[in-house]
C-alpha cells in the first residue's frame, strides 16, 4: 500500500521514516481512509513500545503535472532501527527470557491501545520490530473496532486468494492468515480479544520456532485455525515452564469468550512465569525495588506484624474459649497501601471489604505507577498482592462464601473466584459510583441518582429495586447490604434536608426503618448494626427477628473517615466482628510559592482544603475548607486584611467558589445533588440558580460578568461543559458534549477562547478552543495535563503535567491563536493518587497571583496515602 523513505528533520536534525501512499493506491477512497485512520489511531497511542507518530499531511505530487491530481498523503513516523521479530524467527525460537520479555512489551502495547477502544487486527510478527530498547509494534493501518474483515469475498474465496506471507491481500481478507481469529475468518466483527489470539500465536511462535496453524495451503490454514488444536508448546520443547501451556492454550481458545480478556493480564502472567523461572517467588505484579533502608525497614515491620498476626490467631481462633482477659482484649494492626501507592480516594463509594468470615480483606489501591486494581490481603499474612484482571476497578465486595469477590470497573460488573479465576461480566451498569452487595443467588447495587438495582449473580439486565420517592423528601437510595440469610437487606436514605434513615427491606415485606443516621451501615454477628455518626464509629444492638434496634449506640473508633453530603463512612465489617476502617483524616496546607517552587507564605491551619480562587482584583481569596468530622466543605474567604471569614455553614457541602468579574458574589455548588447557587456577598443572599439534574460544579464566569461556565455529570458518569446566563432567561446551553471527561474549564482573560482537561486520549490533556466552539481544540499539553489556569494578562498558560512539573506556556490569542513550547517551571510533590475523576496530578488545586509571578496551591497530606486500623475483639468488651 505504501512506501518508507529514511529522511532526517532538518528542524530538530532527527533521523525519521516517512511513510506515503503509494500513487498506484492514492486514487482508491478506502486505501486513502485507512492511511488515515492509521494516522489518527497512532497520533494516539503514546507508548514505548508503539512506533511514534510526528506528523501527517499532504502535499503535490511532485512526479505528476496534473493539477487535478491526487496529493500525496504522508506521515513522518519514528525510525526504528532494527529487525523484524519474523526475521529473528527465521532461526528458530527465542531464549524463554527473551521470549518472555517480548511477550510482556507485546502485550503492554496492545492493552495501550485497546484501552483507547483501538482493536490492532493485524498483529504479526512482521508487524514487531526488534530493537536495543526492546519491542516497537508496527502498522495500524488495519486497526478497527467493528469494521468486517472480508471485502468482498467468501471463506470460498479464500483457496484462490494468493495470501503472501507478510502481506495483506486487498479485497479479500484484512490480516494475515496465520494470526487471525476465528472470529475473523468467519467475517464477525474483531476486538481486543481478536488480538489476544494473535498474541498466543505469537507468543507460541517465540516459545517453540514452529507457528501455531501451518498447513499447506491458505483454506488448510484457515480449516486449522477454526477447529483444531496446536500441540501444547511444552510438548515440543519439555524445558519450557508449565505454566505456559495454560497461558498459550487459553489465548488461542475458538470462542472469544474463553480467552484471556485483557492483553494486561497477558502481561502479568508472563511477568509471574519470569520471576518464577528465575527461582524467585512468583507474584502477579513486580513492584519497584525500594531503597535499601526502606526494605530493611519493612522487613523489620513485617516480621513485628506477622509475629502480631500469628500471636492473634493463637490468642483468638486456635482457643475453644476466648474468654480469658487476655484473649477479650481489642487488638489492633495497620495495613499500609502497595508500596509507593495509595488507597483509592472516593467520597462517594467505600474501597475496603472483608470478606464474611474474617479471614480475607480486599481493598482497592493505586501501586507506584498509579495504576489502580484489586488487592487481595488474607489477614494471616504480611503480604497482599494485586488481583489480576481487576484494572480499573472503582469499589469490591464479596460472596456470602468468602470465594468469589465482585467489582465494578468502568460501566461493568464483573465477578471472578479467588484467587486466581478470569473475571467474568454479569451485567452493564448505569453508573461508575456505583456500591454492591452479594445475597443468595443476587447482587443489588445502587447507582446514583436512579436508585438500587437487583441482578443474578448468573448474569442478565438489572432491574430497579428501590427508587428514591421525592414526595417523602428522599434525595436518593444508597449502600444496600445483605443480611446474613440473603434475602433481606438494608440500605441507606439519604434526604433533602442532610437527614438520613437506615432500612430494612427484602421478603416480600414493604422497606421500613431502622434508625436515623446518615452512613452506610453494616451487619455483624450475633445482633450488631455498625455506622457512623458525624465521625465516630459506632454500632448498636439489633434484633434482624423483629427488625429493631436495641439501646443506645456505643463508640468502637474515632475517628473515622466521613463525608456527611454522600453517607460515606470508610470502614468494612466481617460477620464474625472483624473490623478495618480508614482512620485518618484529609489535611493539606494552603501556600503560596514562587516561580521556583519556593514557599514564600502560607494561609490558615493545616487542615481539609478543596478548591482555591483569588479574587480579580487580588485582594480576597476564596477557598473550601471541611468540617473535621463531617467532612463537608464549607466555603471562607480571606479579606484585604488578612481576616478569615466563614461564608456558608450547612451541614452538607457547599463548595467550588467562583467569583464574579466585579468580586461582588460568589457561584458555588451545594445541597443535593450538588447544583449551582450564586450569594451576594455584600447582603449575603443565596440564590438557586438552576435546577439540579446531576451534579453541577461551577468552573468560570466570563470577563463581561454574563455568562457562566460549569461541568455537568452525565448518566455515564463522565462531566461535560455547559454555560448559563447569570440574566435573562437563564437557558442553560451544552457547550462541548463527549463521551470523554471535560474538567477545570476557564475562559481567557479576553473571553474569546477557553482552557480545559479532558481525557480523550485516554488521559487528562489540556487543550484550548475558540470560544465559542467552533473547531476542534488545540492540545497544548504533552505527556498529560491538568487544572489548565490563565494568567490574568492572557500571556501564559499553567497547568499541571503528567510528571508533576507545573509548566506555562506562552501564547498569543489575538489576532489568531499562537502557542508557545511548554516550558516546566519546577517539580510537585506527587501527594496523592487520584481516582475520582482527577488524575495523580499532586496538586488538588491551585491558581495563579494576578501578577503571575506566584501560585497559591492546596499541598494535601492525603488520608489514602496513610495506613488501613484492623481491628478484632471489639466485641468482647462491649457485650
Amino acid at each position: 500500500m505504501g512506501e518508507v523513505y529514511k529522511a532526517r528533520d532538518t528542524r530538530l536534525d532527527r533521523k525519521v521514516a516517512i511513510k506515503i501512499l503509494s500513487t498506484s493506491m492514492s486514487s482508491s477512497s478506502e486505501a486513502r481512509r485507512r492511511f488515515e485512520r492509521e494516522a489518527r489511531i497512532i497520533s494516539q497511542l503514546s507508548h514505548p513500545h508503539i512506533c511514534a507518530l510526528f506528523d501527517v499531511g499532504e502535499a503535490p505530487d511532485p512526479e505528476s503535472r496534473l493539477a487535478t491530481a491526487e496529493p500525496v498523503q504522508f506521515l513522518v513516523m519514528e525510525l526504528v532501527e532494527g529487525e523484524t521479530l519474523a526475521e529473528r524467527l527465521a532461526s528458530g525460537a527465542l531464549p524463554l527470557a527473551q521470549a518472555l520479555r517480548y511477550g510482556i512489551e507485546i502485550a503492554d502495547a496492545l492493552d495501550k491501545a485497546h484501552r483507547h477502544g483501538t482493536t490492532h487486527r493485524d498483529l504479526k510478527p512482521a508487524n514487531v520490530m526488534v530493537t536495543r530498547s526492546g519491542i516497537k509494534l508496527l502498522d495500524f493501518g488495519l486497526a478497527s473496532g467493528t469494521a468486517p474483515l472480508f471485502r468482498g469475498a467468501s471463506i470460498s474465496a479464500v483457496d484462490t486468494a494468493a495470501v503472501p506471507a507478510h502481506l495483506t491481500q486487498e479485497g479479500t481478507i484484512a490480516g494475515t492468515l496465520q494470526y487471525m481469529s476465528p472470529e475473523q475468518l468467519q467475517g464477525q466483527p474483531a476486538d481486543a480479544r481478536s488480538d489476544i489470539f494473535a498474541l498466543g500465536a505469537v507468543l507460541y511462535e517465540m516459545l517453540t520456532g514452529r507457528k501455531a496453524f501451518d498447513a499447506g495451503t491458505p483454506v488448510a490454514i484457515a480449516a486449522s485455525i477454526l477447529h483444531d488444536e496446536p500441540p501444547p508448546v511444552t510438548s515440543i520443547d519439555a524445558a519450557l515452564p508449565p505454566a505456559l501451556e495454560p497461558l498459550v492454550r487459553i489465548s488461542l481458545a475458538k470462542d472469544p469468550e474463553r480467552r484471556w480478556q485483557t492483553a494486561h493480564d497477558i502481561a502479568l502472567q508472563l511477568a509471574a512465569i519470569g520471576e518464577q523461572s528465575t527461582s524467585r517467588p512468583a507474584q502477579l505484579v513486580t513492584l519497584p525495588d525500594r531503597p535499601r533502608t526502606m526494605r530493611r525497614s519493612w522487613i523489620l515491620a513485617g516480621a513485628a506484624l506477622l509475629a502480631g498476626v500469628v500471636a492473634l490467631l493463637a490468642a483468638v481462633w486456635l482457643r475453644p474459649r476466648p474468654s480469658s482477659s487476655m484473649a477479650s482484649l481489642p487488638i489492633r494492626f495497620s495495613i499500609p497501601p502497595p508500596a509507593g501507592g495509595a488507597f483509592s480516594d472516593s467520597v462517594e463509594t467505600v474501597g475496603i471489604a472483608l470478606s464474611p468470615d474474617g479471614s480475607q480483606l480486599a481493598y482497592l489501591a493505586a501501586d507506584a505507577s498509579g495504576a489502580q486494581r484489586v488487592w487481595l490481603r488474607p489477614l494471616s499474612a504480611v503480604d497482599a498482592r494485586a488481583v489480576a484482571g481487576t484494572e480499573g476497578a472503582r469499589t469490591v465486595f464479596w460472596s456470602p462464601d468468602s470465594r468469589s469477590i465482585a467489582f465494578f470497573a468502568g460501566d461493568k460488573l464483573k465477578r471472578l473466584d479467588v484467587p486466581d479465576g478470569a473475571p467474568v461480566t454479569i451485567t452493564d451498569v448505569p453508573d461508575i459510583r456505583a456500591v454492591g452487595t452479594w445475597g443468595d443467588g443476587q447482587i443489588l447495587f445502587s447507582a446514583v441518582p436512579a436508585g438500587i438495582y437487583r441482578v443474578s449473580t448468573d448474569g442478565g439486565p438489572p432491574a430497579l429495586e428501590v427508587a428514591p420517592d421525592p414526595s417523602r423528601n428522599e434525595a436518593g437510595v444508597t449502600f444496600p447490604s445483605f443480611l446474613p440469610d440473603g434475602r433481606r437487606y438494608l440500605y441507606l436514605v439519604r434526604h433533602f434536608d442532610s437527614t438520613g434513615s437506615v432500612m430494612l427491606a427484602g421478603s416480600g415485606q414493604p422497606a421500613r426503618e431502622i434508625l436515623a443516621a446518615t452512613s452506610n451501615a453494616q451487619y455483624v454477628e450475633p445482633g450488631f448494626l455498625v455506622f457512623s455518626r458525624e465521625g465516630t464509629l459506632v454500632a448498636q444492638r439489633f434484633d434482624a427477628d423483629n427488625a429493631r434496634v436495641v439501646g443506645e449506640p456505643f463508640p468502637i473508633a474515632e475517628p473515622v473517615r466521613y463525608f456527611v453530603s454522600t453517607g460515606v463512612a470508610t470502614f468494612s465489617t466481617s460477620r464474625t466482628g472483624v473490623l478495618v476502617y480508614q482512620a485518618h483524616l484529609e489535611r493539606g496546607r494552603l501556600v503560596w510559592l514562587d516561580r521556583s517552587g519556593r514557599e514564600v507564605g502560607a494561609i490558615g491551619e493545616p487542615t481539609g482544603y478543596s478548591r482555591v480562587r483569588i479574587a480579580p482584583d487580588g485582594q480576597r481569596i476564596v477557598f473550601d475548607r471541611a468540617h473535621p468530622r463531617l467532612g463537608s466543605y464549607d466555603l471562607w474567604m480571606v479579606t484585604e486584611r488578612g481576616v478569615e471569614q466563614r461564608l456558608t455553614s450547612d451541614r452538607v457541602s457547599e463548595f467550588g467558589g467562583v467569583w464574579l468579574p466585579d468580586a461582588s458574589a460568589l457561584v458555588f455548588s451545594a445541597r443535593t445533588p450538588p447544583h449551582l447557587f450564586r450569594k451576594d456577598l455584600t447582603t449575603g443572599t443565596e440564590e438557586d440558580l438552576l435546577p439540579a439534574p446531576a451534579f453541577q460544579l461551577a468552573e468560570d464566569v466570563s470577563p463581561d460578568g454574563r455568562l457562566l461556565l460549569f461541568t455537568q455529570r452525565t448518566a455515564r458518569g463522565n462531566f461535560d461543559i455547559w454555560t448559563l446566563p447569570l440574566s435573562g432567561d437563564r437557558r442553560p446551553l451544552a457547550l462541548l458534549e463527549t463521551p470523554y471527561d471535560e474538567a477545570s474549564v476557564r475562559f481567557s482573560p479576553d473571553g474569546r477562547y477557553i482552557a480545559f482537561a479532558s481525557d480523550e486520549l485516554g488521559r487528562y490533556e489540556v487543550y484550548v478552543s475558540p470560544y465559542p466552539p467552533t473547531a476542534a481544540g488545540i492540545r497544548v499539553s504533552t505527556g498529560g495535563g491538568w487544572l489548565p489556569r490563565w494568567s490574568r494578562d492572557g500571556r501564559e498558560l499553567f497547568y499541571i503535567a503528567g510528571d508533576h512539573r507545573l509548566v506555562a506556556v506562552p501564547l498569543r490569542t489575538g489576532p489568531t491563536l499562537v502557542v508557545g513550547d511548554p516550558q516546566p517551571l519546577f517539580a510537585i510533590k506527587s501527594a496523592t493518587l487520584w481516582s475520582d475523576p482527577k488524575p495523580n496530578s499532586g496538586w488538588p488545586d491551585f491558581d495563579v497571583a494576578p501578577d503571575g509571578r506566584r501560585f497559591l496551591a492546596i499541598v494535601p497530606q492525603p488520608a489514602n496515602e496513610q495506613p488501613l486500623t484492623a481491628v478484632l475483639n471489639w466485641l468482647n468488651q462491649n457485650r
